[in-house]
């Protein structure tokens, strides 16, 4: 190609290859692109970034909004009429499908996301390609993808046998899109709620000490669960840990201390004696520690 080239006429053809790719999406032979394809899109995208007039913003923009239109043509229809384990299955199968997608057209523009996006510091174009999967299906699906995410994790937390890799490629996928506040606020709350339902069986089944051992591990294994599922830094998953799971214990235990006429010193001696047994109980203290769970193994 020599001259000027439109945005019109060079978004047609790199429109066209990521169209052929999205029939990846629905498992069709011959959707990926052939050794020519591929250097006809690349260089076609290398041309409109480098041109005089370039065309990079247009592009990146454009890359977005088409993979948006092909997740909402070829993905949401297979998630239709489907709940629970079943919607879970087909959605991760997507996920899959599209992440074989997304790794041919980033690599269509691969000039614009090394050069382009970085010095705008921009989201890269598989976080964006993740934007534009998550976008539409949680736009249309919230309840359901919320529900079953939340109910695994609430079996793994349980002690139950999870397909973690199952689990942990949406959770991720979901962390790498604009959209992880959504899912981030989604699991606050229902751990918030499961501790503050739990904390009422644990009164009556622990004496003081116990209960509030208790409490410690289970922030040490919530900090873990966190900074799994929102991909976020320890210190952060602590103070949430803090707010999600220590204060719903904590208050409700205060609650019940007033209730029972249970004086202050005894409180202050009972937590002296607690913080001893912790110092060790905390060096050896793993995500599995106590548990039979399998399935958390995968978070180490």
């Amino acid at each position: 190609m020599n001259g000027h080239l439109s945005f019109e006429d060079g978004w047609k053809i790199l429109e066209h290859g990521i169209v052929k790719c999205s029939k990846i999406l629905e498992d069709c032979p011959g959707a990926r692109p052939t050794v020519d394809e591929y250097m006809k899109y690349y260089d076609c995208a290398y041309r409109m970034a480098v041109q005089k007039d370039q065309y990079c913003q247009e592009m990146y923009n454009g890359y977005k909004k088409t993979l948006e239109d092909c997740v909402r043509a070829m993905a949401l229809p297979h998630l239709m009429h489907k709940r629970d384990d079943c919607f879970l299955r087909e959605l991760v199968k997507m996920w899959s499908n599209y992440c074989s997608m997304v790794r041919f057209t980033t690599g269509f523009f691969a000039y614009l996301d090394r050069c382009f996006v970085a010095h705008r510091k921009l989201p890269s174009l598989e976080d964006t390609a993740a934007t534009s999967f998550f976008s539409p299906v949680f736009s249309y699906f919230n309840n359901e993808i919320s529900d079953v995410l939340l109910t695994l994790i609430r079996q793994e937390r349980d002690g139950c046998n999870v397909d973690m890799d199952l689990l942990m490629g949406i959770t991720r996928g979901i962390c790498r899109s604009e959209v992880k506040t959504m899912l981030r606020s989604a699991v606050i709350q229902d751990t918030y709620l499961y501790y503050s339902r739990k904390t009422f069986e644990w009164i009556a089944q622990y004496p003081l000490q116990d209960y509030l051992a208790k409490v410690q591990e289970t922030m040490e294994k919530e900090t873990k669960r966190l900074i799994h599922y929102l991909c976020i830094f320890e210190d952060e998953s602590s103070d949430l840990c803090l707010k999600v799971v220590s204060a719903p214990l904590m208050q409700a235990y205060e609650s019940y201390m007033k209730e029972k006429h249970i004086g202050g010193q005894v409180l202050l001696q009972t937590y002296k004696n607690v913080e001893e047994d912790l110092l060790d109980r905390c060096s050896r203290l793993t995500i599995d520690s106590g548990s039979n769970n399998n399935s958390l193994s995968h978070m180490e």
